[in-house]
């Protein structure tokens, strides 16, 4: 019974506090590019009145869709990052050359007078110092980060540097003191503020490429994919560009309307917009394929 006891009340392993670590930031990771698919998808359909909402888009495909949002200069930056961070637990203050470096810089410091000042340094001084740094730039940069805040409406700022400010400030104010009693508690409440505050960066850098991409359909829908719509009945589709022509007796559909491109597509329901589409005429048609009406694809630059 006592051997169990023991075995039950035995420290969490290196390996799982490891573990732990990385299911917390995966966990976070996947959040943020499934509300940056999201936000991407809502600038670029929401350009054209739908919802992604409403065309029934998976979790998955939020996640793959702002895969591809991330250019290979986030990579490089995360990977430098990494590196940064990786190089103090080198312990590097052990090796040799840094050890000699380090008695070179004390005798240095013992004769210079200008320098003398730093030679009688402790551990325990600089670590303070360090501390105090640390307090002063987090309560310079929220204090900051409020103050732009604030001025938004006054003054034209980036809202990424706001956002910086507010996501990296509070945690750096409260980092020295994480591991305290009464410092745990404003430590967690900055580490959710950063979480939201990657969610919000996330979701504005989102918007602005889903609102370039919109206006890049619209530019260059004429060579995006044709669609033809044969309908035994007359269909109320118009628009700069849209043309109906009507069959001769004995075919099964008796109208067809060209002049229009695919939008998107969703489980036999088709996006189609004019080809002269302009934010004068903002019109999007929602068309079902049935036996009443027949849907072609073709290409963009095959003439109508």
């Amino acid at each position: 019974m006592s051997s169990d006891l023991d075995r039950d009340s035995s420290p969490p392993t290196p390996v799982r506090g490891v573990a732990g670590h990385v299911v917390a930031h995966a966990s976070l990771l996947a959040a943020i590019l499934v509300f940056m698919g999201w936000a991407y998808d809502n600038a670029l359909y929401g350009y054209f009145h739908l919802s992604p909402l409403d065309l029934g888009f998976s979790i998955v495909e939020y996640m793959l869709r702002s895969l591809t949002l991330f250019s290979t200069n986030v990579v490089f930056a995360a990977v430098g990052l990494i590196l940064v961070t990786a190089i103090r637990s080198w312990n590097l203050s052990e090796a040799r050359t840094v050890r000699l470096v380090a008695r070179r810089a004390t005798i240095w410091r013992s004769v210079v007078p200008d320098l003398r000042v730093f030679a009688n340094v402790t551990r325990a001084e600089s670590l303070r110092a360090g501390r105090l740094l640390l307090i002063g730039a987090g309560t310079a940069l929220t204090i900051t980060a409020l103050v732009l805040r604030w001025s938004t409406s006054h003054i034209p700022i980036s809202g990424y540097v706001a956002l910086g400010l507010l996501g990296g400030g509070p945690l750096l104010l409260t980092w020295p003191t994480r591991a305290e009693r009464l410092g745990r508690f404003p430590y967690s409440l900055a580490v959710v503020v950063a979480a939201v505050w990657a969610l919000w960066a996330g979701s504005v850098y989102a918007n602005g490429v889903g609102n370039q991409a919109a206006k890049a359909i619209v530019q260059n829908l004429p060579a995006r994919t044709a669609v033809v719509v044969y309908s035994i009945q007359r269909l109320a589709l118009s628009g700069p560009g849209v043309t109906v022509e009507q069959l001769p007796a004995g075919f099964l559909y008796h109208y067809r309307y060209v002049g229009l491109r695919l939008l998107t597509t969703r489980s036999g329901t088709y996006y189609v917009l004019p080809v002269g589409w302009s934010r004068r005429y903002d019109l999007t048609y929602v068309l079902n394929q049935s036996d009443q009406i027949r849907i072609e694809l073709l290409s963009g630059v095959v003439p109508s």
